[in-house]
């Protein structure tokens, strides 16, 4: 949907690759289904390289989940552009300045707080539903149409903690709206330096989201090679690695080969986590 972290990192490669490319990049949002539904538009689309699908985590997740008319093996790899860690926000007035008094509220009152998602079975609730695991509460999931709608829901007091990726969110906790209540990052971001990992709080968990480019299975491997080169200088623009940072997005080249090994080795993981969180 416009507004979540995949809507706002490709709009802005899209801006930083057209010049390369040779053809303005134009972004078309498909919300719906946690991804499903621009999955099977994506997947359906003709092999020639004027069709891409940004290929995030979800892609690996929902066959396990749902009923799909794809899966990754419906797609050849193009190129990684980012990794980040998932979190938890909340609104800055909420009851719970940290994340002990948020977790044992939660441990005292099953199933009282709501946590917002991009959607049922998407990438960001399964971070939701493995972090309750680890840490022992459970939580009320509300699922939205993305992550953008997700973050004006917790705005407007609709639900208590969203769960989201970076960019979502961070001009909010900027502007003080919002806070990091969750970081499931191996180590501190950036831009929050003060913002300690659930990992530094005596929780081992971390989590996050990956976010390339795919073209439909098919696609000739001399157009691959051509639609890799161009977004790779997209990503190595000064602009765009601006824009990232000023989004706390940490980018993180994989080229086709190594995308593609990253891609069925998460269909193989979240396959069996799907199973044990059931």
């Amino acid at each position: 949907a416009a507004g979540g972290a995949t809507d706002l990192i490709f709009r802005a490669l899209a801006a930083t690759t057209g010049k390369y490319l040779g053809k303005p990049v134009v972004v078309v949002n498909k919300p719906g289904g946690g991804g499903a539904v621009g999955y099977t538009e994506g997947m359906k689309a003709a092999p020639d390289g004027y069709t891409l699908t940004a290929a995030v985590t979800p892609m690996t997740i929902l066959p396990h989940q749902v009923s799909t008319a794809f899966t990754y093996k419906n797609f050849e790899p193009i190129l990684n552009v980012v990794s980040d860690p998932s979190m938890f926000l909340i609104r800055s007035d909420a009851p719970w300045k940290s994340l002990k008094e948020f977790l044992d509220y939660a441990k005292q009152n099953p199933d009282m707080i709501t946590v917002g998602n991009s959607g049922a079975g998407g990438g960001v609730h399964l971070v939701a539903l493995a972090f309750e695991k680890a840490a022992g509460v459970k939580f009320n999931h509300i699922p939205f149409s993305g992550g953008g709608p997700s973050v004006t829901a917790i705005l407007g007091g609709h639900v208590n903690a969203v769960s989201v990726s970076p960019p979502e969110g961070i001009p909010q906790i900027q502007a003080g709206k919002l806070k990091i209540i969750a970081l499931f990052a191996e180590k501190r971001l950036p831009m929050f330096p003060d913002v300690p990992t659930v990992k530094e709080q005596g929780i081992h968990f971390a989590m996050g989201m990956w976010r390339g480019l795919a073209a439909p299975k098919g696609t000739p491997a001399d157009v691959i090679k051509k639609l890799h080169d161009a977004f790779k200088q997209g990503m190595d623009d000064p602009v765009l690695k601006k824009n990232a940072a000023d989004m706390a997005v940490n980018l993180d080249y994989l080229g086709s080969e190594a995308f593609g090994k990253l891609i069925a080795g998460d269909h193989e993981f979240y396959g069996k986590l799907v199973k044990d969180i059931k």
